[in-house]
């Protein structure tokens, strides 16, 4: 449920906003858990205007803007400038009224005494709980500079893969679209044209120009209908998709998918390779970097193996070792990270292992695009072949009758 809200930070300055809870007193423990003072907190599901207002208003944070922002903080904290001055700095630099109204926010719970982690952790829908937690790090063994470097570097990289990829199946997808929107003008428009005629000249038609017809008059009648079932499975997949046990049952399937699998295995083994190496880096304890890597992993197949490797570390069992029995885990980067725990350089093994990935990751996104290449132009050539047959059979039929 949202919730809009009315409260008071330390300093006496009034704050207003929404935010999301389960009930009241559950909203006015986390704005209190936020360093408010709650004056007034009301429900907004009645007032669904209010609501979508208000996500209107507050623009999304960007990767790119994000990346920017976190190599611009670590140049000039790099400079020597003060945290407040950095702050104000880049909050006249930012172009979104949400990001601007956050680093204000930040801004004034450090005037107030928070740390930086916790003044970035009171805006998680920006900064999750990886940022938040390789801040905390760098605060406290006082590498916030290198720290910093490290989070850009990764949210660039990780941008510019999510990119490639989503530029690989853009192709696939407007080729689909147009298939599907020239299928339904064909069926309804054109077939149509064609049937009138074959049924003023009587002519015998053959199977697959019935069937063509068929389909035709079915989307003529019930066009809304297959829309509106089609969102309906839409709908339903998306509320099944939220459930813990079909979130996993999809995951699963599409780690195992043809074309699609092998790449977001290795996008995967990346991301782990990747967050697991700078968590470690920055000082936190191998059991809780293995935490936060789970908790980042947006597939719950290979995040379920994650959290397995924590709690087989946490009896004892190296990284490595664990790793050997998961189902998703590459075996060169399982083998990297043996040596790199034996050697006391895991760090430096997974960021090898990362740097290789990319180029992996890279020539699998040109090899997937090639392999869909043929598929969707077969599919272009079968939608005209059917086509063509159905509609010129009958007139070749009557051709050869009429000559007989």
């Amino acid at each position: 449920m949202q919730f809009v809200y009315k409260a008071r930070r330390n300093n006496g300055t009034l704050v207003e906003g929404f935010i999301d809870a389960m009930n009241v007193l559950d909203c006015k423990q986390k704005l209190s858990d936020q360093g408010f003072f709650p004056i007034s907190v009301v429900q907004t599901k009645h007032n669904p205007l209010m609501s979508l207002n208000a996500k209107l208003k507050r623009k999304k944070i960007k990767a790119e803007e994000l990346v920017l922002f976190t190599k611009q903080f670590a140049t000039l904290f790099k400079a020597g400038m003060g945290m407040e001055n950095i702050l104000g700095t880049l909050t006249k630099q930012s172009q979104n009224a949400t990001f601007k109204e956050t680093l204000e926010s930040i801004k004034q719970d450090l005037q107030q005494g928070s740390t930086l982690a916790k003044a970035f952790g009171r805006h998680p829908d920006i900064f999750d709980e990886l940022y938040v937690n390789m801040i905390a790090s760098g605060e406290e063994a006082g590498i916030l500079e290198e720290v910093l470097k490290q989070l850009a570097d990764m949210i660039e990289k990780n941008y510019t893969m999510v990119k490639n990829i989503n530029s690989a199946v853009f192709y696939p997808k407007i080729v689909i679209g147009f298939l599907v929107a020239a299928g339904c003008v064909l069926m309804m428009v054109v077939v149509p044209k064609f049937q009138e005629i074959f049924s003023q000249l009587g002519a015998d038609l053959p199977l697959p120009t019935k069937v063509l017809i068929w389909i035709s008059e079915f989307l003529q009648h019930y066009f809304i209908l297959v829309v509106a079932g089609a969102i309906g499975l839409k709908m339903l997949f998306n509320r099944y998709y939220k459930t813990s046990k079909g979130k996993m049952l999809v995951d699963t399937k599409v780690l195992g998918m043809p074309i699609f699998g092998p790449l977001l295995l290795k996008v995967s083994n990346a991301r782990f390779a990747s967050i697991l190496a700078c968590l470690y880096r920055s000082g936190l304890p191998v059991t809780k970097a293995l935490e936060i890597t789970a908790n980042t992993i947006s597939n719950d197949a290979f995040k379920r193996e994650v959290k397995l490797i924590q709690s087989d570390v946490e009896k004892g069992q190296t990284i490595a070792d664990s790793m050997r029995g998961m189902t998703y885990f590459d075996p060169v980067l399982v083998e990297a990270t043996n040596i790199g725990e034996k050697s006391g350089s895991l760090d430096g093994m997974l960021i090898s292992m990362n740097e290789h990935y990319d180029l992996e990751i890279n020539h699998s996104i040109k090899k997937m695009t090639q392999a869909l290449e043929p598929i969707l132009l077969a599919g272009i050539f079968g939608m005209v072949l059917v086509f063509v047959l159905a509609i010129f059979l009958p007139i070749w039929g009557m051709s050869d009758a009429m000559l007989k």
